[in-house]
C-alpha cells in the first residue's frame, strides 16, 4: 500500500506571500534603502542582511513549491568499490634499469 504524505500547501502560500511581500517592499521603498544601503560604515551589513532574507524566503518558497508539485532530487545510490587485481604471486619488488 502506498502511504501519501500530507503536501505542505499552507507553508507554500505562507513563504509566497511572503516572498512576494519582500519584493513589493523593495520597490515600493527603493529610494529609503538607496539611500541607507550606500551610506557605507556599519550600513554596510543592511544589503547583505537583505540578501540572506530574500534567500532564505524565496528558496524555502521554491523548495517547498517544488515538494507540492511532487517533483522530488534525483536520488543516487552509493559509490561502488572497485574489485582489486589478485596479487602476483611473485611479489618480490623489481628492479629496474634506467639508461
Amino acid at each position: 500500500m502506498h502511504a501519501s504524505k500530507k503536501k505542505p500547501v499552507g507553508k507554500l502560500i505562507a513563504y509566497g506571500i511572503g516572498s512576494c511581500g519582500l519584493y513589493a517592499a523593495v520597490f515600493m521603498f527603493q529610494d529609503l534603502m538607496m539611500a541607507n544601503f550606500s551610506k557605507g560604515g556599519v550600513y554596510t551589513v543592511l544589503p547583505i542582511a537583505t540578501v540572506f532574507l530574500f534567500s532564505w524566503i524565496h528558496g524555502t518558497f521554491a523548495g517547498t513549491l517544488w515538494e507540492v508539485l511532487g517533483i522530488d532530487a534525483v536520488k543516487k545510490a552509493p559509490a561502488q568499490t572497485t574489485a582489486q587485481a589478485p596479487a602476483r604471486k611473485d611479489s618480490r619488488p623489481r628492479a629496474t634499469v634506467s639508461a
